[in-house]
């Protein structure tokens, strides 16, 4: 049945699970039963007034928030500074920038103001997936650390209005741990994971002797993540991301620490959407398509080529189209 139902949704860029067997093949099985959070434990957050930061929008109001007590990193505590702007009753969209996270995602920040959504800007500190000895999937209650804050804290936990993420490249990923790992799906309506997440599968990209590319919509794309990923995942010599030596105990490790394994992937009260391009792509593309192919809920994968505009992770004329879903699905769904 699934295998019919994979066919009948080839086409990319449709609802439900759009694909390749190749990439679901060695990725099924990992579902969780439960349709409870697989890690339902939080962190703490303190928040103070703060000074804006360059890249934030002008007339956002900043706070510094300090998370700690994220079980396994109870003692590394992070900051973040966040952005808020009001809105005017339309729903909260919160942004989560690529890489370490310390930029600020602004993808159709403009367009969402002019909707009427308050608007949630994270910025780290330092790099959110960096810890002394733990791997990325811990790391991750930081970022749904906030995500819970913000919906009680900013939104109000208000349920007549949509609570909606929005993240590119690594942000992406803090939204897919967020759902898979730390039980967003309770709390978030709405998700864009703009090109990526990057770490559905850890071990399928770093692990050298493991497919090397993969086929998206048509179109050979790279499996291959990069080398950062060794600081991240505290991966102990003489293993590396991308080597062919590395042990099997070690590459286990970084099976279970990713996004589409031993998670949850039934959000029946959030829509997902994914959007990528596979012109010159980087890993975070058929990364996408591997933890879309997990998610039993409603989704859709939009993908773009170089007709598009699109090249590596920008998204050519994506973006509109992630925006103007956006603005469509940030409603209010539990």
């Amino acid at each position: 049945m699934r295998a019919a139902l994979l066919a009948a949704l080839a086409a990319c860029g449709g609802s439900g699970h759009a694909g390749s067997d190749a990439l679901a093949g060695d990725a099924a099985g990992d579902v969780a039963v439960s349709d409870a959070p697989a890690s339902s434990a939080l962190g703490t957050v303190s928040a103070t007034p703060a000074t804006c930061p360059q890249g934030m929008p002008a007339t956002a109001q900043c706070q510094t928030l300090t998370v700690t007590d994220c079980p396994g990193i109870e003692s590394e505590s992070i900051t973040a500074t966040v952005g808020v702007l009001a809105g005017s009753g339309a729903g909260t969209i919160v942004h989560f920038s690529g890489g370490g996270g310390e930029g600020v995602e602004n993808t159709g920040a403009q367009a969402y103001a002019a909707a009427g959504f308050r608007q949630v800007f994270v910025a780290w500190a330092t790099d959110w997936e960096q810890t002394t000895s733990a791997g990325i999937k811990t790391a991750a209650c930081r970022p749904a650390t906030v995500l819970q804050w913000a919906f009680d804290t900013l939104h109000g936990r208000d349920r007549t209005k949509g609570f909606c993420g929005q993240g590119f490249s690594g942000g992406s990923g803090q939204l897919g741990y967020a759902l898979a790992t730390y039980g967003m799906g309770a709390v978030l309506d709405y998700v864009n994971e703009l090109s990526g997440p990057p770490f559905a599968r850890i071990d399928l990209g770093c692990d050298g002797n493991a497919a090397a590319t993969a086929t998206v919509c048509g179109a050979s794309v790279t499996m291959r993540l990069p080398s950062k990923l060794d600081s991240w995942e505290n991966i102990p010599a003489p293993n590396s991301c991308g080597a062919t030596t590395n042990t099997a105990t070690e590459i286990a490790r970084w099976r279970d620490d990713s996004i589409a394994v031993g998670g949850v992937y039934a959000y029946p009260n959030t829509r997902v959407e994914f959007f990528d391009c596979t012109n010159q792509a980087t890993a975070v593309t058929g990364m996408a398509q591997l933890y879309e192919m997990q998610i039993t809920s409603t989704t859709a994968y939009h993908c773009y080529s170089q007709a598009d505009g699109c090249q590596g992770e920008g998204l050519g004329s994506g973006a509109q189209q992630a925006v103007a879903a956006m603005q469509a699905g940030c409603v209010a769904r539990h």
